[in-house]
């Protein structure tokens, strides 16, 4: 059985090809081939992905959550160091959806905390909004500080990413710059626990 990475290097591969493969994989399996995604591989799955169905943000915080309770999302990025992290969503006590990056490096560059929504560009998407962050968190996370503030101001200042869906469990997404100018970055995401 080919990977997704070999699925995405075969230029004849469709999105219900790979949608398919993914329902076949357990959660472990599909987490281990998402994160062997390379930049080339996302940017072809972003592509394949503008044929998906659309995202609503009880995708990433089902509906039935309680208020602050973590819906981690294991990711890889394209950059060229520092690319796997996890994008952890909740939701607010008020029904907002928001989250934090929970990286490594987050100490220094700072959490990213945003706020996510459905997306004005592609009403399929969904936008993470770095330009708006949430007032309240679970108390055990690190500090909500702004995104234009220290080192985070180059990382997430001025940032939104757009994602689009690959199947249940399976986002791919692409950061723009103030949500207009494209920088030529992706990101992958594959759902850490299963869904309730």
């Amino acid at each position: 059985m080919s990977t997704l990475k070999e699925l995405l290097l075969d230029e004849k591969t469709a999105l219900a090809r790979v949608t398919e493969h993914l329902r076949k994989l357990s959660l472990d399996r599909k987490i281990a081939e998402v994160i062997e995604l390379n930049k080339k591989c996302q940017a072809r799955l972003w592509e394949l992905a503008r044929d998906g169905q659309p995202l609503s943000l009880d995708y990433v915080v089902p509906a039935n959550a309680k208020p602050l309770e973590p819906q981690p999302f294991e990711g890889k990025n394209s950059l060229p160091a520092f690319t796997r992290f996890q994008k952890v969503f909740y939701r607010t006590k008020d029904g907002q959806v928001a989250g934090y990056n929970n990286a490594g490096i987050g100490g220094i560059i700072g959490w990213g905390y945003y706020i996510a929504e459905q997306s004005d560009k592609a009403r399929k998407e969904l936008a993470v909004n770095y330009k708006k962050t949430p007032k309240e968190k679970p108390e055990d996370w690190p500090e909500i500080k702004p995104n234009t503030a220290g080192l985070s101001r180059f990382v997430y200042g001025n940032m939104i990413d757009f994602l689009r869906w690959v199947d249940e469990d399976v986002l791919i997404g692409k950061a723009f710059r103030h949500g207009e100018k494209d920088i030529n970055s992706y990101f992958v995401l594959c759902r850490k626990n299963p869904r309730k």
